[in-house]
């Protein structure tokens, strides 16, 4: 804008110079001049890099901590310069911009280090900042909603922005304010103009002898209302934009992200703690994040609209997120089309699916939800309210409906107590109940599923990506670049060896499945992994054939590993014989045995395929001496009853008609073996199905270890016919017919298919029925 305006009025003013000189020399020479003095002002004027200069008030024993999380966060956006000032000999040597202040120390109060702050900046940026904002290394501040809202303002003015504020309750008459008077409170941050910074500077000295109180702010507003004519900005709305957190326990940081005071404030403060620091920052960007997508979506649904006036054909992305907002657009085809809706109320959630308990409590990701949708639906109703002279506050959610396609939208019906205010009677409030119908559209997938591979394919693949994949590992925390399947030792100190234990009887078809699978995932690509096989005999007292049948599986078995050992001679693969009858228990013992304590082991199945993705999060998810990672595993229905007997695309398809996630089930599991020692180990008395897993569990649990448990997309229990052995107590007998009828197909699959059966012949003895009457 700048340069348009200086090529428009050079042109201009030229011209009435050559134009008029030889009338008028004198106003020519006036023109001249003017073009001179704006000349002289737009290069002097700030660049819109040169906005705002923020000094950070610090001291030394925070600089590596408090400092660089600022600096690292909301700093690295400022639309001008940041500096971080704190006492003479601070060591400058830290990858942020520190200001060690001359005759500076670091007590407290930080009155003389904040007034030599403002004479530094001052004496080196006066006519380079249009603001200048003083705030302390304990704040979070949003900075596009800063410049924004100080370009909405004559910077070329005298004017003080902050919280505004006049004292505690008991400080009142102690502060030597007169009636009328207040100061802008430090904590939340001080913005002021240049003018402001201009008039008071040169009085800093005489401010910082003539002072009344301990405290740093009340000073700097009393100096800044003497000597610059101005003072603190007497308005509510600062409240909500320089945030001060009142809370009575609050912890010395914003521990609540889903406060509605946090979606418009300018200013967060406290945020002491740098690791709540960086969270809030996430959490900030997530949120922009958030609006970038719902723009997005918006764009699409202008380009479908251009689309019909312009008669071109749309792609089929405008299509699916250009669709205009509707709650009648789902129109389902087939029964399992049909989403069900889910009720609720303000504690529990009810739903009919088989795939959970019909009554159970809101989690906390549905209440985030809800309560996200509710500020959206108070920001609605209010955008005109203050202009009509009412405001409407939110009381709670009576109950609801919500029911969610998880491709494409989520529905919801809520019956909300609200509360009904005039602005011009503050203490008259009407309680009304409003229905809300809302409907929640989804952007396009983040991911999608690759189908599956060979070895060889896969390695080639991931050998020529692009770009590397990008990891934290939890040891060393920070980021370093990996790319799967490179055989270099640039990155395999860092990543921690997971040591794979399979007990296995007999099954050698599955085995093959299985080492077929781990080829692919841990050998073509050489994972940091170990497998041990623990290998049970099927071999008895009386021999005979079935002693001899299970010492030829135990044959191939050895001969199988000997072909991958042959292939993959670097490979740490072995096979360990158990002697005895199968026990999960006693085998996993066993294994673990041959391990020390800072070994990370992963309790695997035969029946189980995982893919790389795991193996990373069983190393993250895992700590010793404070973690335990117990995987939701996914596990297939019976694919004859699923697929019609026609062929799988691929194993990693999670869906309800797929298979169900097992919630309940604790085979699996990735812990350090000086975890497992502390806790107890396993029962090696338990032999045959099921408990050992259950028992393992409740002893890390009552060790005091944190299990962490989550859905993982990275492994699948493959469907296999379950066999229940009549010889097991009622209790395991009673928990494995259970789970072998959890096995076979989703509920609703099931009653399809008993209808399909029965039909014909229930329809068939009606109409003999008919005729005989």
């Amino acid at each position: 804008m700048q340069k348009t305006i200086l090529k428009l009025w050079t042109s201009g003013g030229h011209c009435s110079f050559h134009k008029d000189s030889r009338k008028d020399l004198g106003g020519g020479l006036r023109w001249q001049r003017q073009d001179n003095e704006f000349l002289t002002a737009v290069k002097n004027a700030p660049s819109p890099g040169n906005f705002i200069f923020v000094g950070v008030m610090t001291a030394q024993k925070y600089l590596n901590n408090r400092a660089v999380a600022a600096h690292r966060t909301w700093a690295q956006t400022v639309p001008g310069r940041v500096q971080f000032f704190s006492s003479e000999g601070s060591d400058t040597s830290l990858p942020l911009p520190v200001v060690p202040l001359q005759k500076v120390d670091d007590s407290y109060p930080p009155q003389k280090k904040s007034f030599m702050m403002l004479k530094y900046m001052h004496d080196h940026y006066l006519d380079q900042y249009e603001w200048f904002m003083r705030v302390d290394d304990d704040i979070y501040i949003h900075t596009e909603r800063l410049e924004s809202f100080l370009r909405s303002l004559n910077s070329s003015k005298a004017i003080l922005l902050g919280q505004m504020g006049t004292g505690a309750q008991n400080e009142q008459g102690t502060l030597a304010l007169e009636p009328g008077e207040n100061f802008c409170m430090g904590g939340p941050g001080v913005v002021m103009t240049r003018e402001v910074l201009r008039r008071v500077a040169p009085h800093i000295g005489q401010c910082l002898r003539e002072m009344h109180t301990h405290h740093e702010d009340v000073e700097l507003g009393r100096c800044i209302r003497r000597f610059a004519g101005v003072q603190c900005v007497w308005s509510y709305e600062m409240q909500q934009l320089f945030y001060e957190n009142y809370e009575p326990d609050k912890k010395g940081f914003i521990q609540d992200l889903h406060n509605s005071k946090l979606r418009h404030a300018i200013t967060l403060h406290p945020n002491k703690s740098p690791p709540h620091q960086y969270r809030l920052h996430g959490y900030m960007l997530s949120r922009k994040i958030g609006e970038l997508r719902h723009h997005t979506v918006q764009l699409h649904r202008e380009i479908l609209q251009m689309s019909d006036l312009t008669n071109a054909e749309p792609c089929e992305e405008d299509l699916l997120l250009g669709a205009a907002p509707s709650l009648t657009g789902l129109q389902p085809r087939r029964r399992q089309d049909v989403l069900e809706w889910e009720f609720f109320t303000g504690t529990h959630l009810y739903s009919s699916s088989d795939r959970y308990p019909p009554r159970r409590t809101l989690s906390a990701p549905l209440r985030a939800a809800l309560h996200d949708i509710v500020v959206q639906v108070m920001e609605t109703l209010n955008t005109n309210g203050k202009a009509m002279n009412h405001v409407v506050d939110f009381k709670e959610v009576l109950y609801g409906y919500r029911r969610v396609d998880a491709l494409h939208r989520a529905e919801y019906v809520l019956d909300l107590l609200l509360l009904y205010r005039r602005l011009k009677e503050p203490g008259v409030a009407v309680r009304v109940k409003r229905h809300a119908y809302l409907l929640q559209t989804f952007s396009r997938a983040l991911f999608q599923e690759e189908r599956d591979m060979e070895a060889v394919q896969l390695a080639d693949r991931i050998d020529q990506a692009s770009s590397p994949i990008a990891y934290i590992h939890k040891s060393h925390g920070r980021l370093s670049p990996l790319r799967l399947g490179d055989s270099s030792s640039a990155f395999r100190p860092s990543l921690e060896t997971v040591n794979i234990l399979v007990p296995l009887s007999g099954r050698f078809d599955v085995f093959i499945r299985f080492m077929g699978n781990f080829e692919k995932v841990c050998l073509a690509s050489k994972q940091a992994v170990k497998l041990l096989v623990l290998l049970f005999s099927a071999e008895n007292e009386e021999g005979g054939s079935e002693s001899k049948r299970g010492q030829a599986e135990s044959t191939k078995h050895a001969e199988l590993m000997s072909e991958y050992h042959r292939k993959y001679p670097w490979a740490d693969i072995a096979v360990q014989p158990v002697a005895g009858p199968f026990s999960r228990g006693l085998a996993l013992h066993v294994g673990s045995s041959h391990f020390s304590n800072n070994s990370l082991l992963f309790f695997c199945d035969v029946d189980l395929l995982f893919r790389a993705d795991f193996l990373m999060r069983c190393r993250d998810n895992t700590i010793l001496g404070e973690q335990t990672y117990f995987p939701v595993i996914f596990s297939q229905y019976d694919p004859k009853l699923v697929y019609e007997g026609r062929a799988r695309d691929s194993q990693y398809v999670f869906t309800s008609r797929t298979g169900l996630w097992r919630h309940y089930g604790f085979g699996i599991a990735c812990v350090y073996k000086g975890d497992l020692v502390r806790a107890g180990g396993f029962d090696v008395s338990i032999q045959g199905w099921g408990l050992e897993d259950v028992d393992l569990f409740n002893k890390f649990i009552q060790s005091g270890t944190r299990v962490f448990r989550s859905a993982d997309p990275g492994i699948v229990h493959v469907h296999h016919p379950v066999v229940c052995d009549p010889q097991l107590d009622a209790r395991r007998y009673k928990m494995c017919l259970g789970s072998r009828a959890s096995s076979y197909a989703d509920t609703l699959q099931l009653a399809q298919l008993w209808l399909e059966k029965n039909g014909q012949a229930f329809h068939s003895t009606n109409i003999t029925q008919t005729h005989t009457n």
